[in-house]
């Protein structure tokens, strides 16, 4: 009994290793060009490169390695399951993962960060060359602490209101005249694309470091690379 619970154990191993190459795809995506350069015209680059248009979608084929453009008008999903606590997703698509290791392309709920948080990760890993952010950035829980905000930094609340979880992330695109301007795609709107507002779906139009203040459970993180400057340089609009 024990030789044949141990034979099927072994064989179990065996075809989880044999049909690895094809369930799991190597995480190798590389980008060099944008590193160490946290301005908006730089972000303004990393936006036409990966097509991440204000009103397009952060989302993938199925089944091929993540490109990690966006699509125009061709959301990940169609619908969220409340009683089952998944997305369903639209045949031949799905969200974007921004995976530190591995994706498996015929799970889209797994393989890594996804929706608005993955987002971020992933313009933090094109702007710092640093593939988790969210691990390596240093953090400040207020914008005191933090002495301002700045271009390229990535802003996270995360709290529940009326008993249900609320979280969103952004990046700092733009600063304005005072006025903030956030790079970030909302998860419950299929991971559209937007450049305005900062807003985690039940606190909006936050704009400003005050409005930024006020946010519950506040999380700054910022690269080493993001060094302090005399002035802001936000490319204007």
């Amino acid at each position: 009994m024990r030789k044949g619970f141990i034979r099927m154990v072994s064989v179990a191993l065996a075809f989880l290793f044999l049909v690895r190459p094809s369930a799991f795809a190597d995480f190798a995506f590389s980008e060099e060009r944008f590193q160490g350069d946290f301005s908006t015209a730089n972000l303004d680059r990393i936006i036409r490169e990966y097509e991440l248009f204000d009103g397009w979608y952060w989302t993938t084929e199925a089944n091929v390695s993540q490109d990690f453009h966006g699509r125009e008008n061709c959301p990940g999903w169609t619908k969220t399951t409340e009683s089952l606590g998944y997305r369903r997703y639209l045949d031949g698509w799905y969200g974007c993962r921004w995976s530190v290791d591995r994706l498996l392309p015929t799970s889209p709920g797994r393989g890594g960060y996804g929706e608005c948080f993955g987002f971020a990760q992933f313009i933090g890993y094109l702007l710092s060359g640093d593939v988790n952010p969210q691990h390596h950035w240093p953090f400040f829980y207020s914008v005191k602490s933090a002495k301002g905000l700045k271009v390229g930094d990535i802003i996270r609340t995360e709290y529940t209101w009326k008993g249900k979880p609320v979280s969103h992330s952004a990046v700092v695109y733009a600063i304005l005249d005072g006025r903030l301007l956030f790079l970030q795609v909302s998860g419950s709107q299929y991971n559209r694309i937007s450049i305005g507002s900062f807003s985690d779906g039940h606190l909006k139009d936050i704009r400003t470091e005050e409005d930024v203040a006020k946010l519950p459970y506040l999380k700054i993180s910022r690269s080493k690379l993001n060094q302090p400057v005399a002035k802001d340089i936000s490319a204007k609009k």
